[in-house]
């Protein structure tokens, strides 16, 4: 991450909230300048993929997605108003209670993260390719570790908030 300034005094949290920093907000990654379309379209990746993490738990809905996304339910409503409008996602009655709408992936929601997905991979092969299999391996391993440990994080405050 070339440019960033660090010090020997960083920790492992403050060189991974840098990571998350620098990643969060590029327009050119890898040398190349993202689609200006694609970028449009994060925000329908990232409700689209919310939505897919939500179905296979259990009933998605625009509050869970606000949770998946970390945002408010104004927030999510919006995105997933603006999913819908495009054809990535649906709004489906709720079997169990009329007035609940649950949220579907469409085909083109599925091809839409399926690309997403093939263009990460893409990217982080890029950018990873002096690394040795076992190391991408590793920094895998890791990255998947951080992440449930967020989510066991999450969940824990969320039990605790509750009354």
């Amino acid at each position: 991450m070339g440019g960033s300034t660090t010090s020997a005094h960083d920790g492992p949290g403050q060189a991974l909230f840098r990571f998350v920093r620098y990643w969060s907000r590029r327009s050119i990654v890898a040398g190349h300048v993202v689609d200006p379309e694609r970028l449009a379209h994060g925000r329908d990746v990232m409700v689209t993929e919310a939505v897919q993490a939500l179905r296979d738990r259990g009933r998605p809905t625009v509050n869970g997605v606000a949770e998946q996304l970390g945002i408010d339910q104004s927030g999510a409503s919006r995105f997933v108003t603006q999913a819908v409008e495009r054809g990535y996602l649906r709004k489906i009655s709720s079997p169990s209670d009329s007035r609940q709408k649950l949220l579907d992936v469409t085909p083109d929601g599925a091809a839409l993260v399926q690309a997403a997905h093939e263009w990460q991979e893409a990217i982080f092969a890029e950018l990873a390719s002096d690394f040795s299999e076992a190391e991408i391996q590793q920094f895998h391993r890791f990255m998947e570790r951080l992440v449930a440990a967020g989510e066991t994080s999450s969940e824990a405050n969320a039990d605790r908030s509750r009354p």
